[in-house]
């Protein structure tokens, strides 16, 4: 018998100020497209019922991304990460099952593995789904509609380590093999080392390890 996929809404966060790079770095480019194109691009192809993106309404980072066929959301100036991240929720939360928070920073995210987390999430639809390797928990997480509510109280930045720790909440730990979910960039030096480690060919049989843990 196949097994139902629940319905889940998909929030890129990509509002943020970038303070540790001190510069746009979701523009920054990476395998021919913009760092954030990737995050997009891997949503879009994987199994949410849709897709919303919060972008900042100033600045060029709204026009140098392809954001077809996602829900947008431009938000002004955001105090924090979590403003970001109601805005979005407000928007993704209708008619959805959950709702898979993501950072606009990860371009190693890919299809398959946001499949797994929904497909993890469509057998246990009441908990936290969340991806781990190595004892290291990283991002994208769901979170199951009953706690939205609940959710949109969060305040400040750490918002995906803040939905997981939401008290009464059941987290599954879904173990991912690949890099994507815990690899992220705040930093130039962080950027350089993406780069290094997998923009370019490898050898073959060289190992790459995640260049640094996600916030979640």
């Amino acid at each position: 018998m196949k097994q139902r996929i629940a319905s889940v809404t998909g929030l890129i966060l990509a509002a943020g100020p970038s303070s540790r790079m001190g510069r746009d770095k979701l523009s920054l480019p990476f395998r021919g497209a913009p760092l954030l194109q990737r995050v997009v691009n891997a949503a879009r192809e994987a199994d949410l019922a849709r897709v919303v993106l919060v972008l900042p309404r100033d600045g060029a980072l709204k026009d140098a991304v392809d954001a077809s066929g996602c829900d947008v959301v431009l938000i002004r100036d955001p105090p924090d990460q979590a403003s970001s991240f109601r805005a979005g929720l407000s928007r993704a939360m209708d008619n959805a099952e959950g709702c898979m928070v993501l950072y606009g920073d990860q371009p190693l995210l890919d299809a398959k593995t946001l499949n797994h987390l929904i497909w993890a999430f469509s057998q246990q639809p009441e908990y936290m789904i969340a991806p781990v390797q190595e004892g290291l928990c990283g991002g994208p997480v769901i979170t199951p509609a009953g706690w939205f509510q609940t959710a949109m109280e969060i305040t400040g930045d750490a918002v995906l380590r803040k939905l997981a720790a939401m008290r009464g909440l059941t987290l599954r730990l879904v173990k991912i093999d690949d890099p994507g979910p815990f690899v992220g960039v705040d930093t130039h030096e962080e950027y350089q080392r993406l780069l290094a480690l997998y923009d370019i060919p490898r050898p073959a049989g060289s190992a790459m390890k995640p260049a640094h843990a996600s916030r979640a």
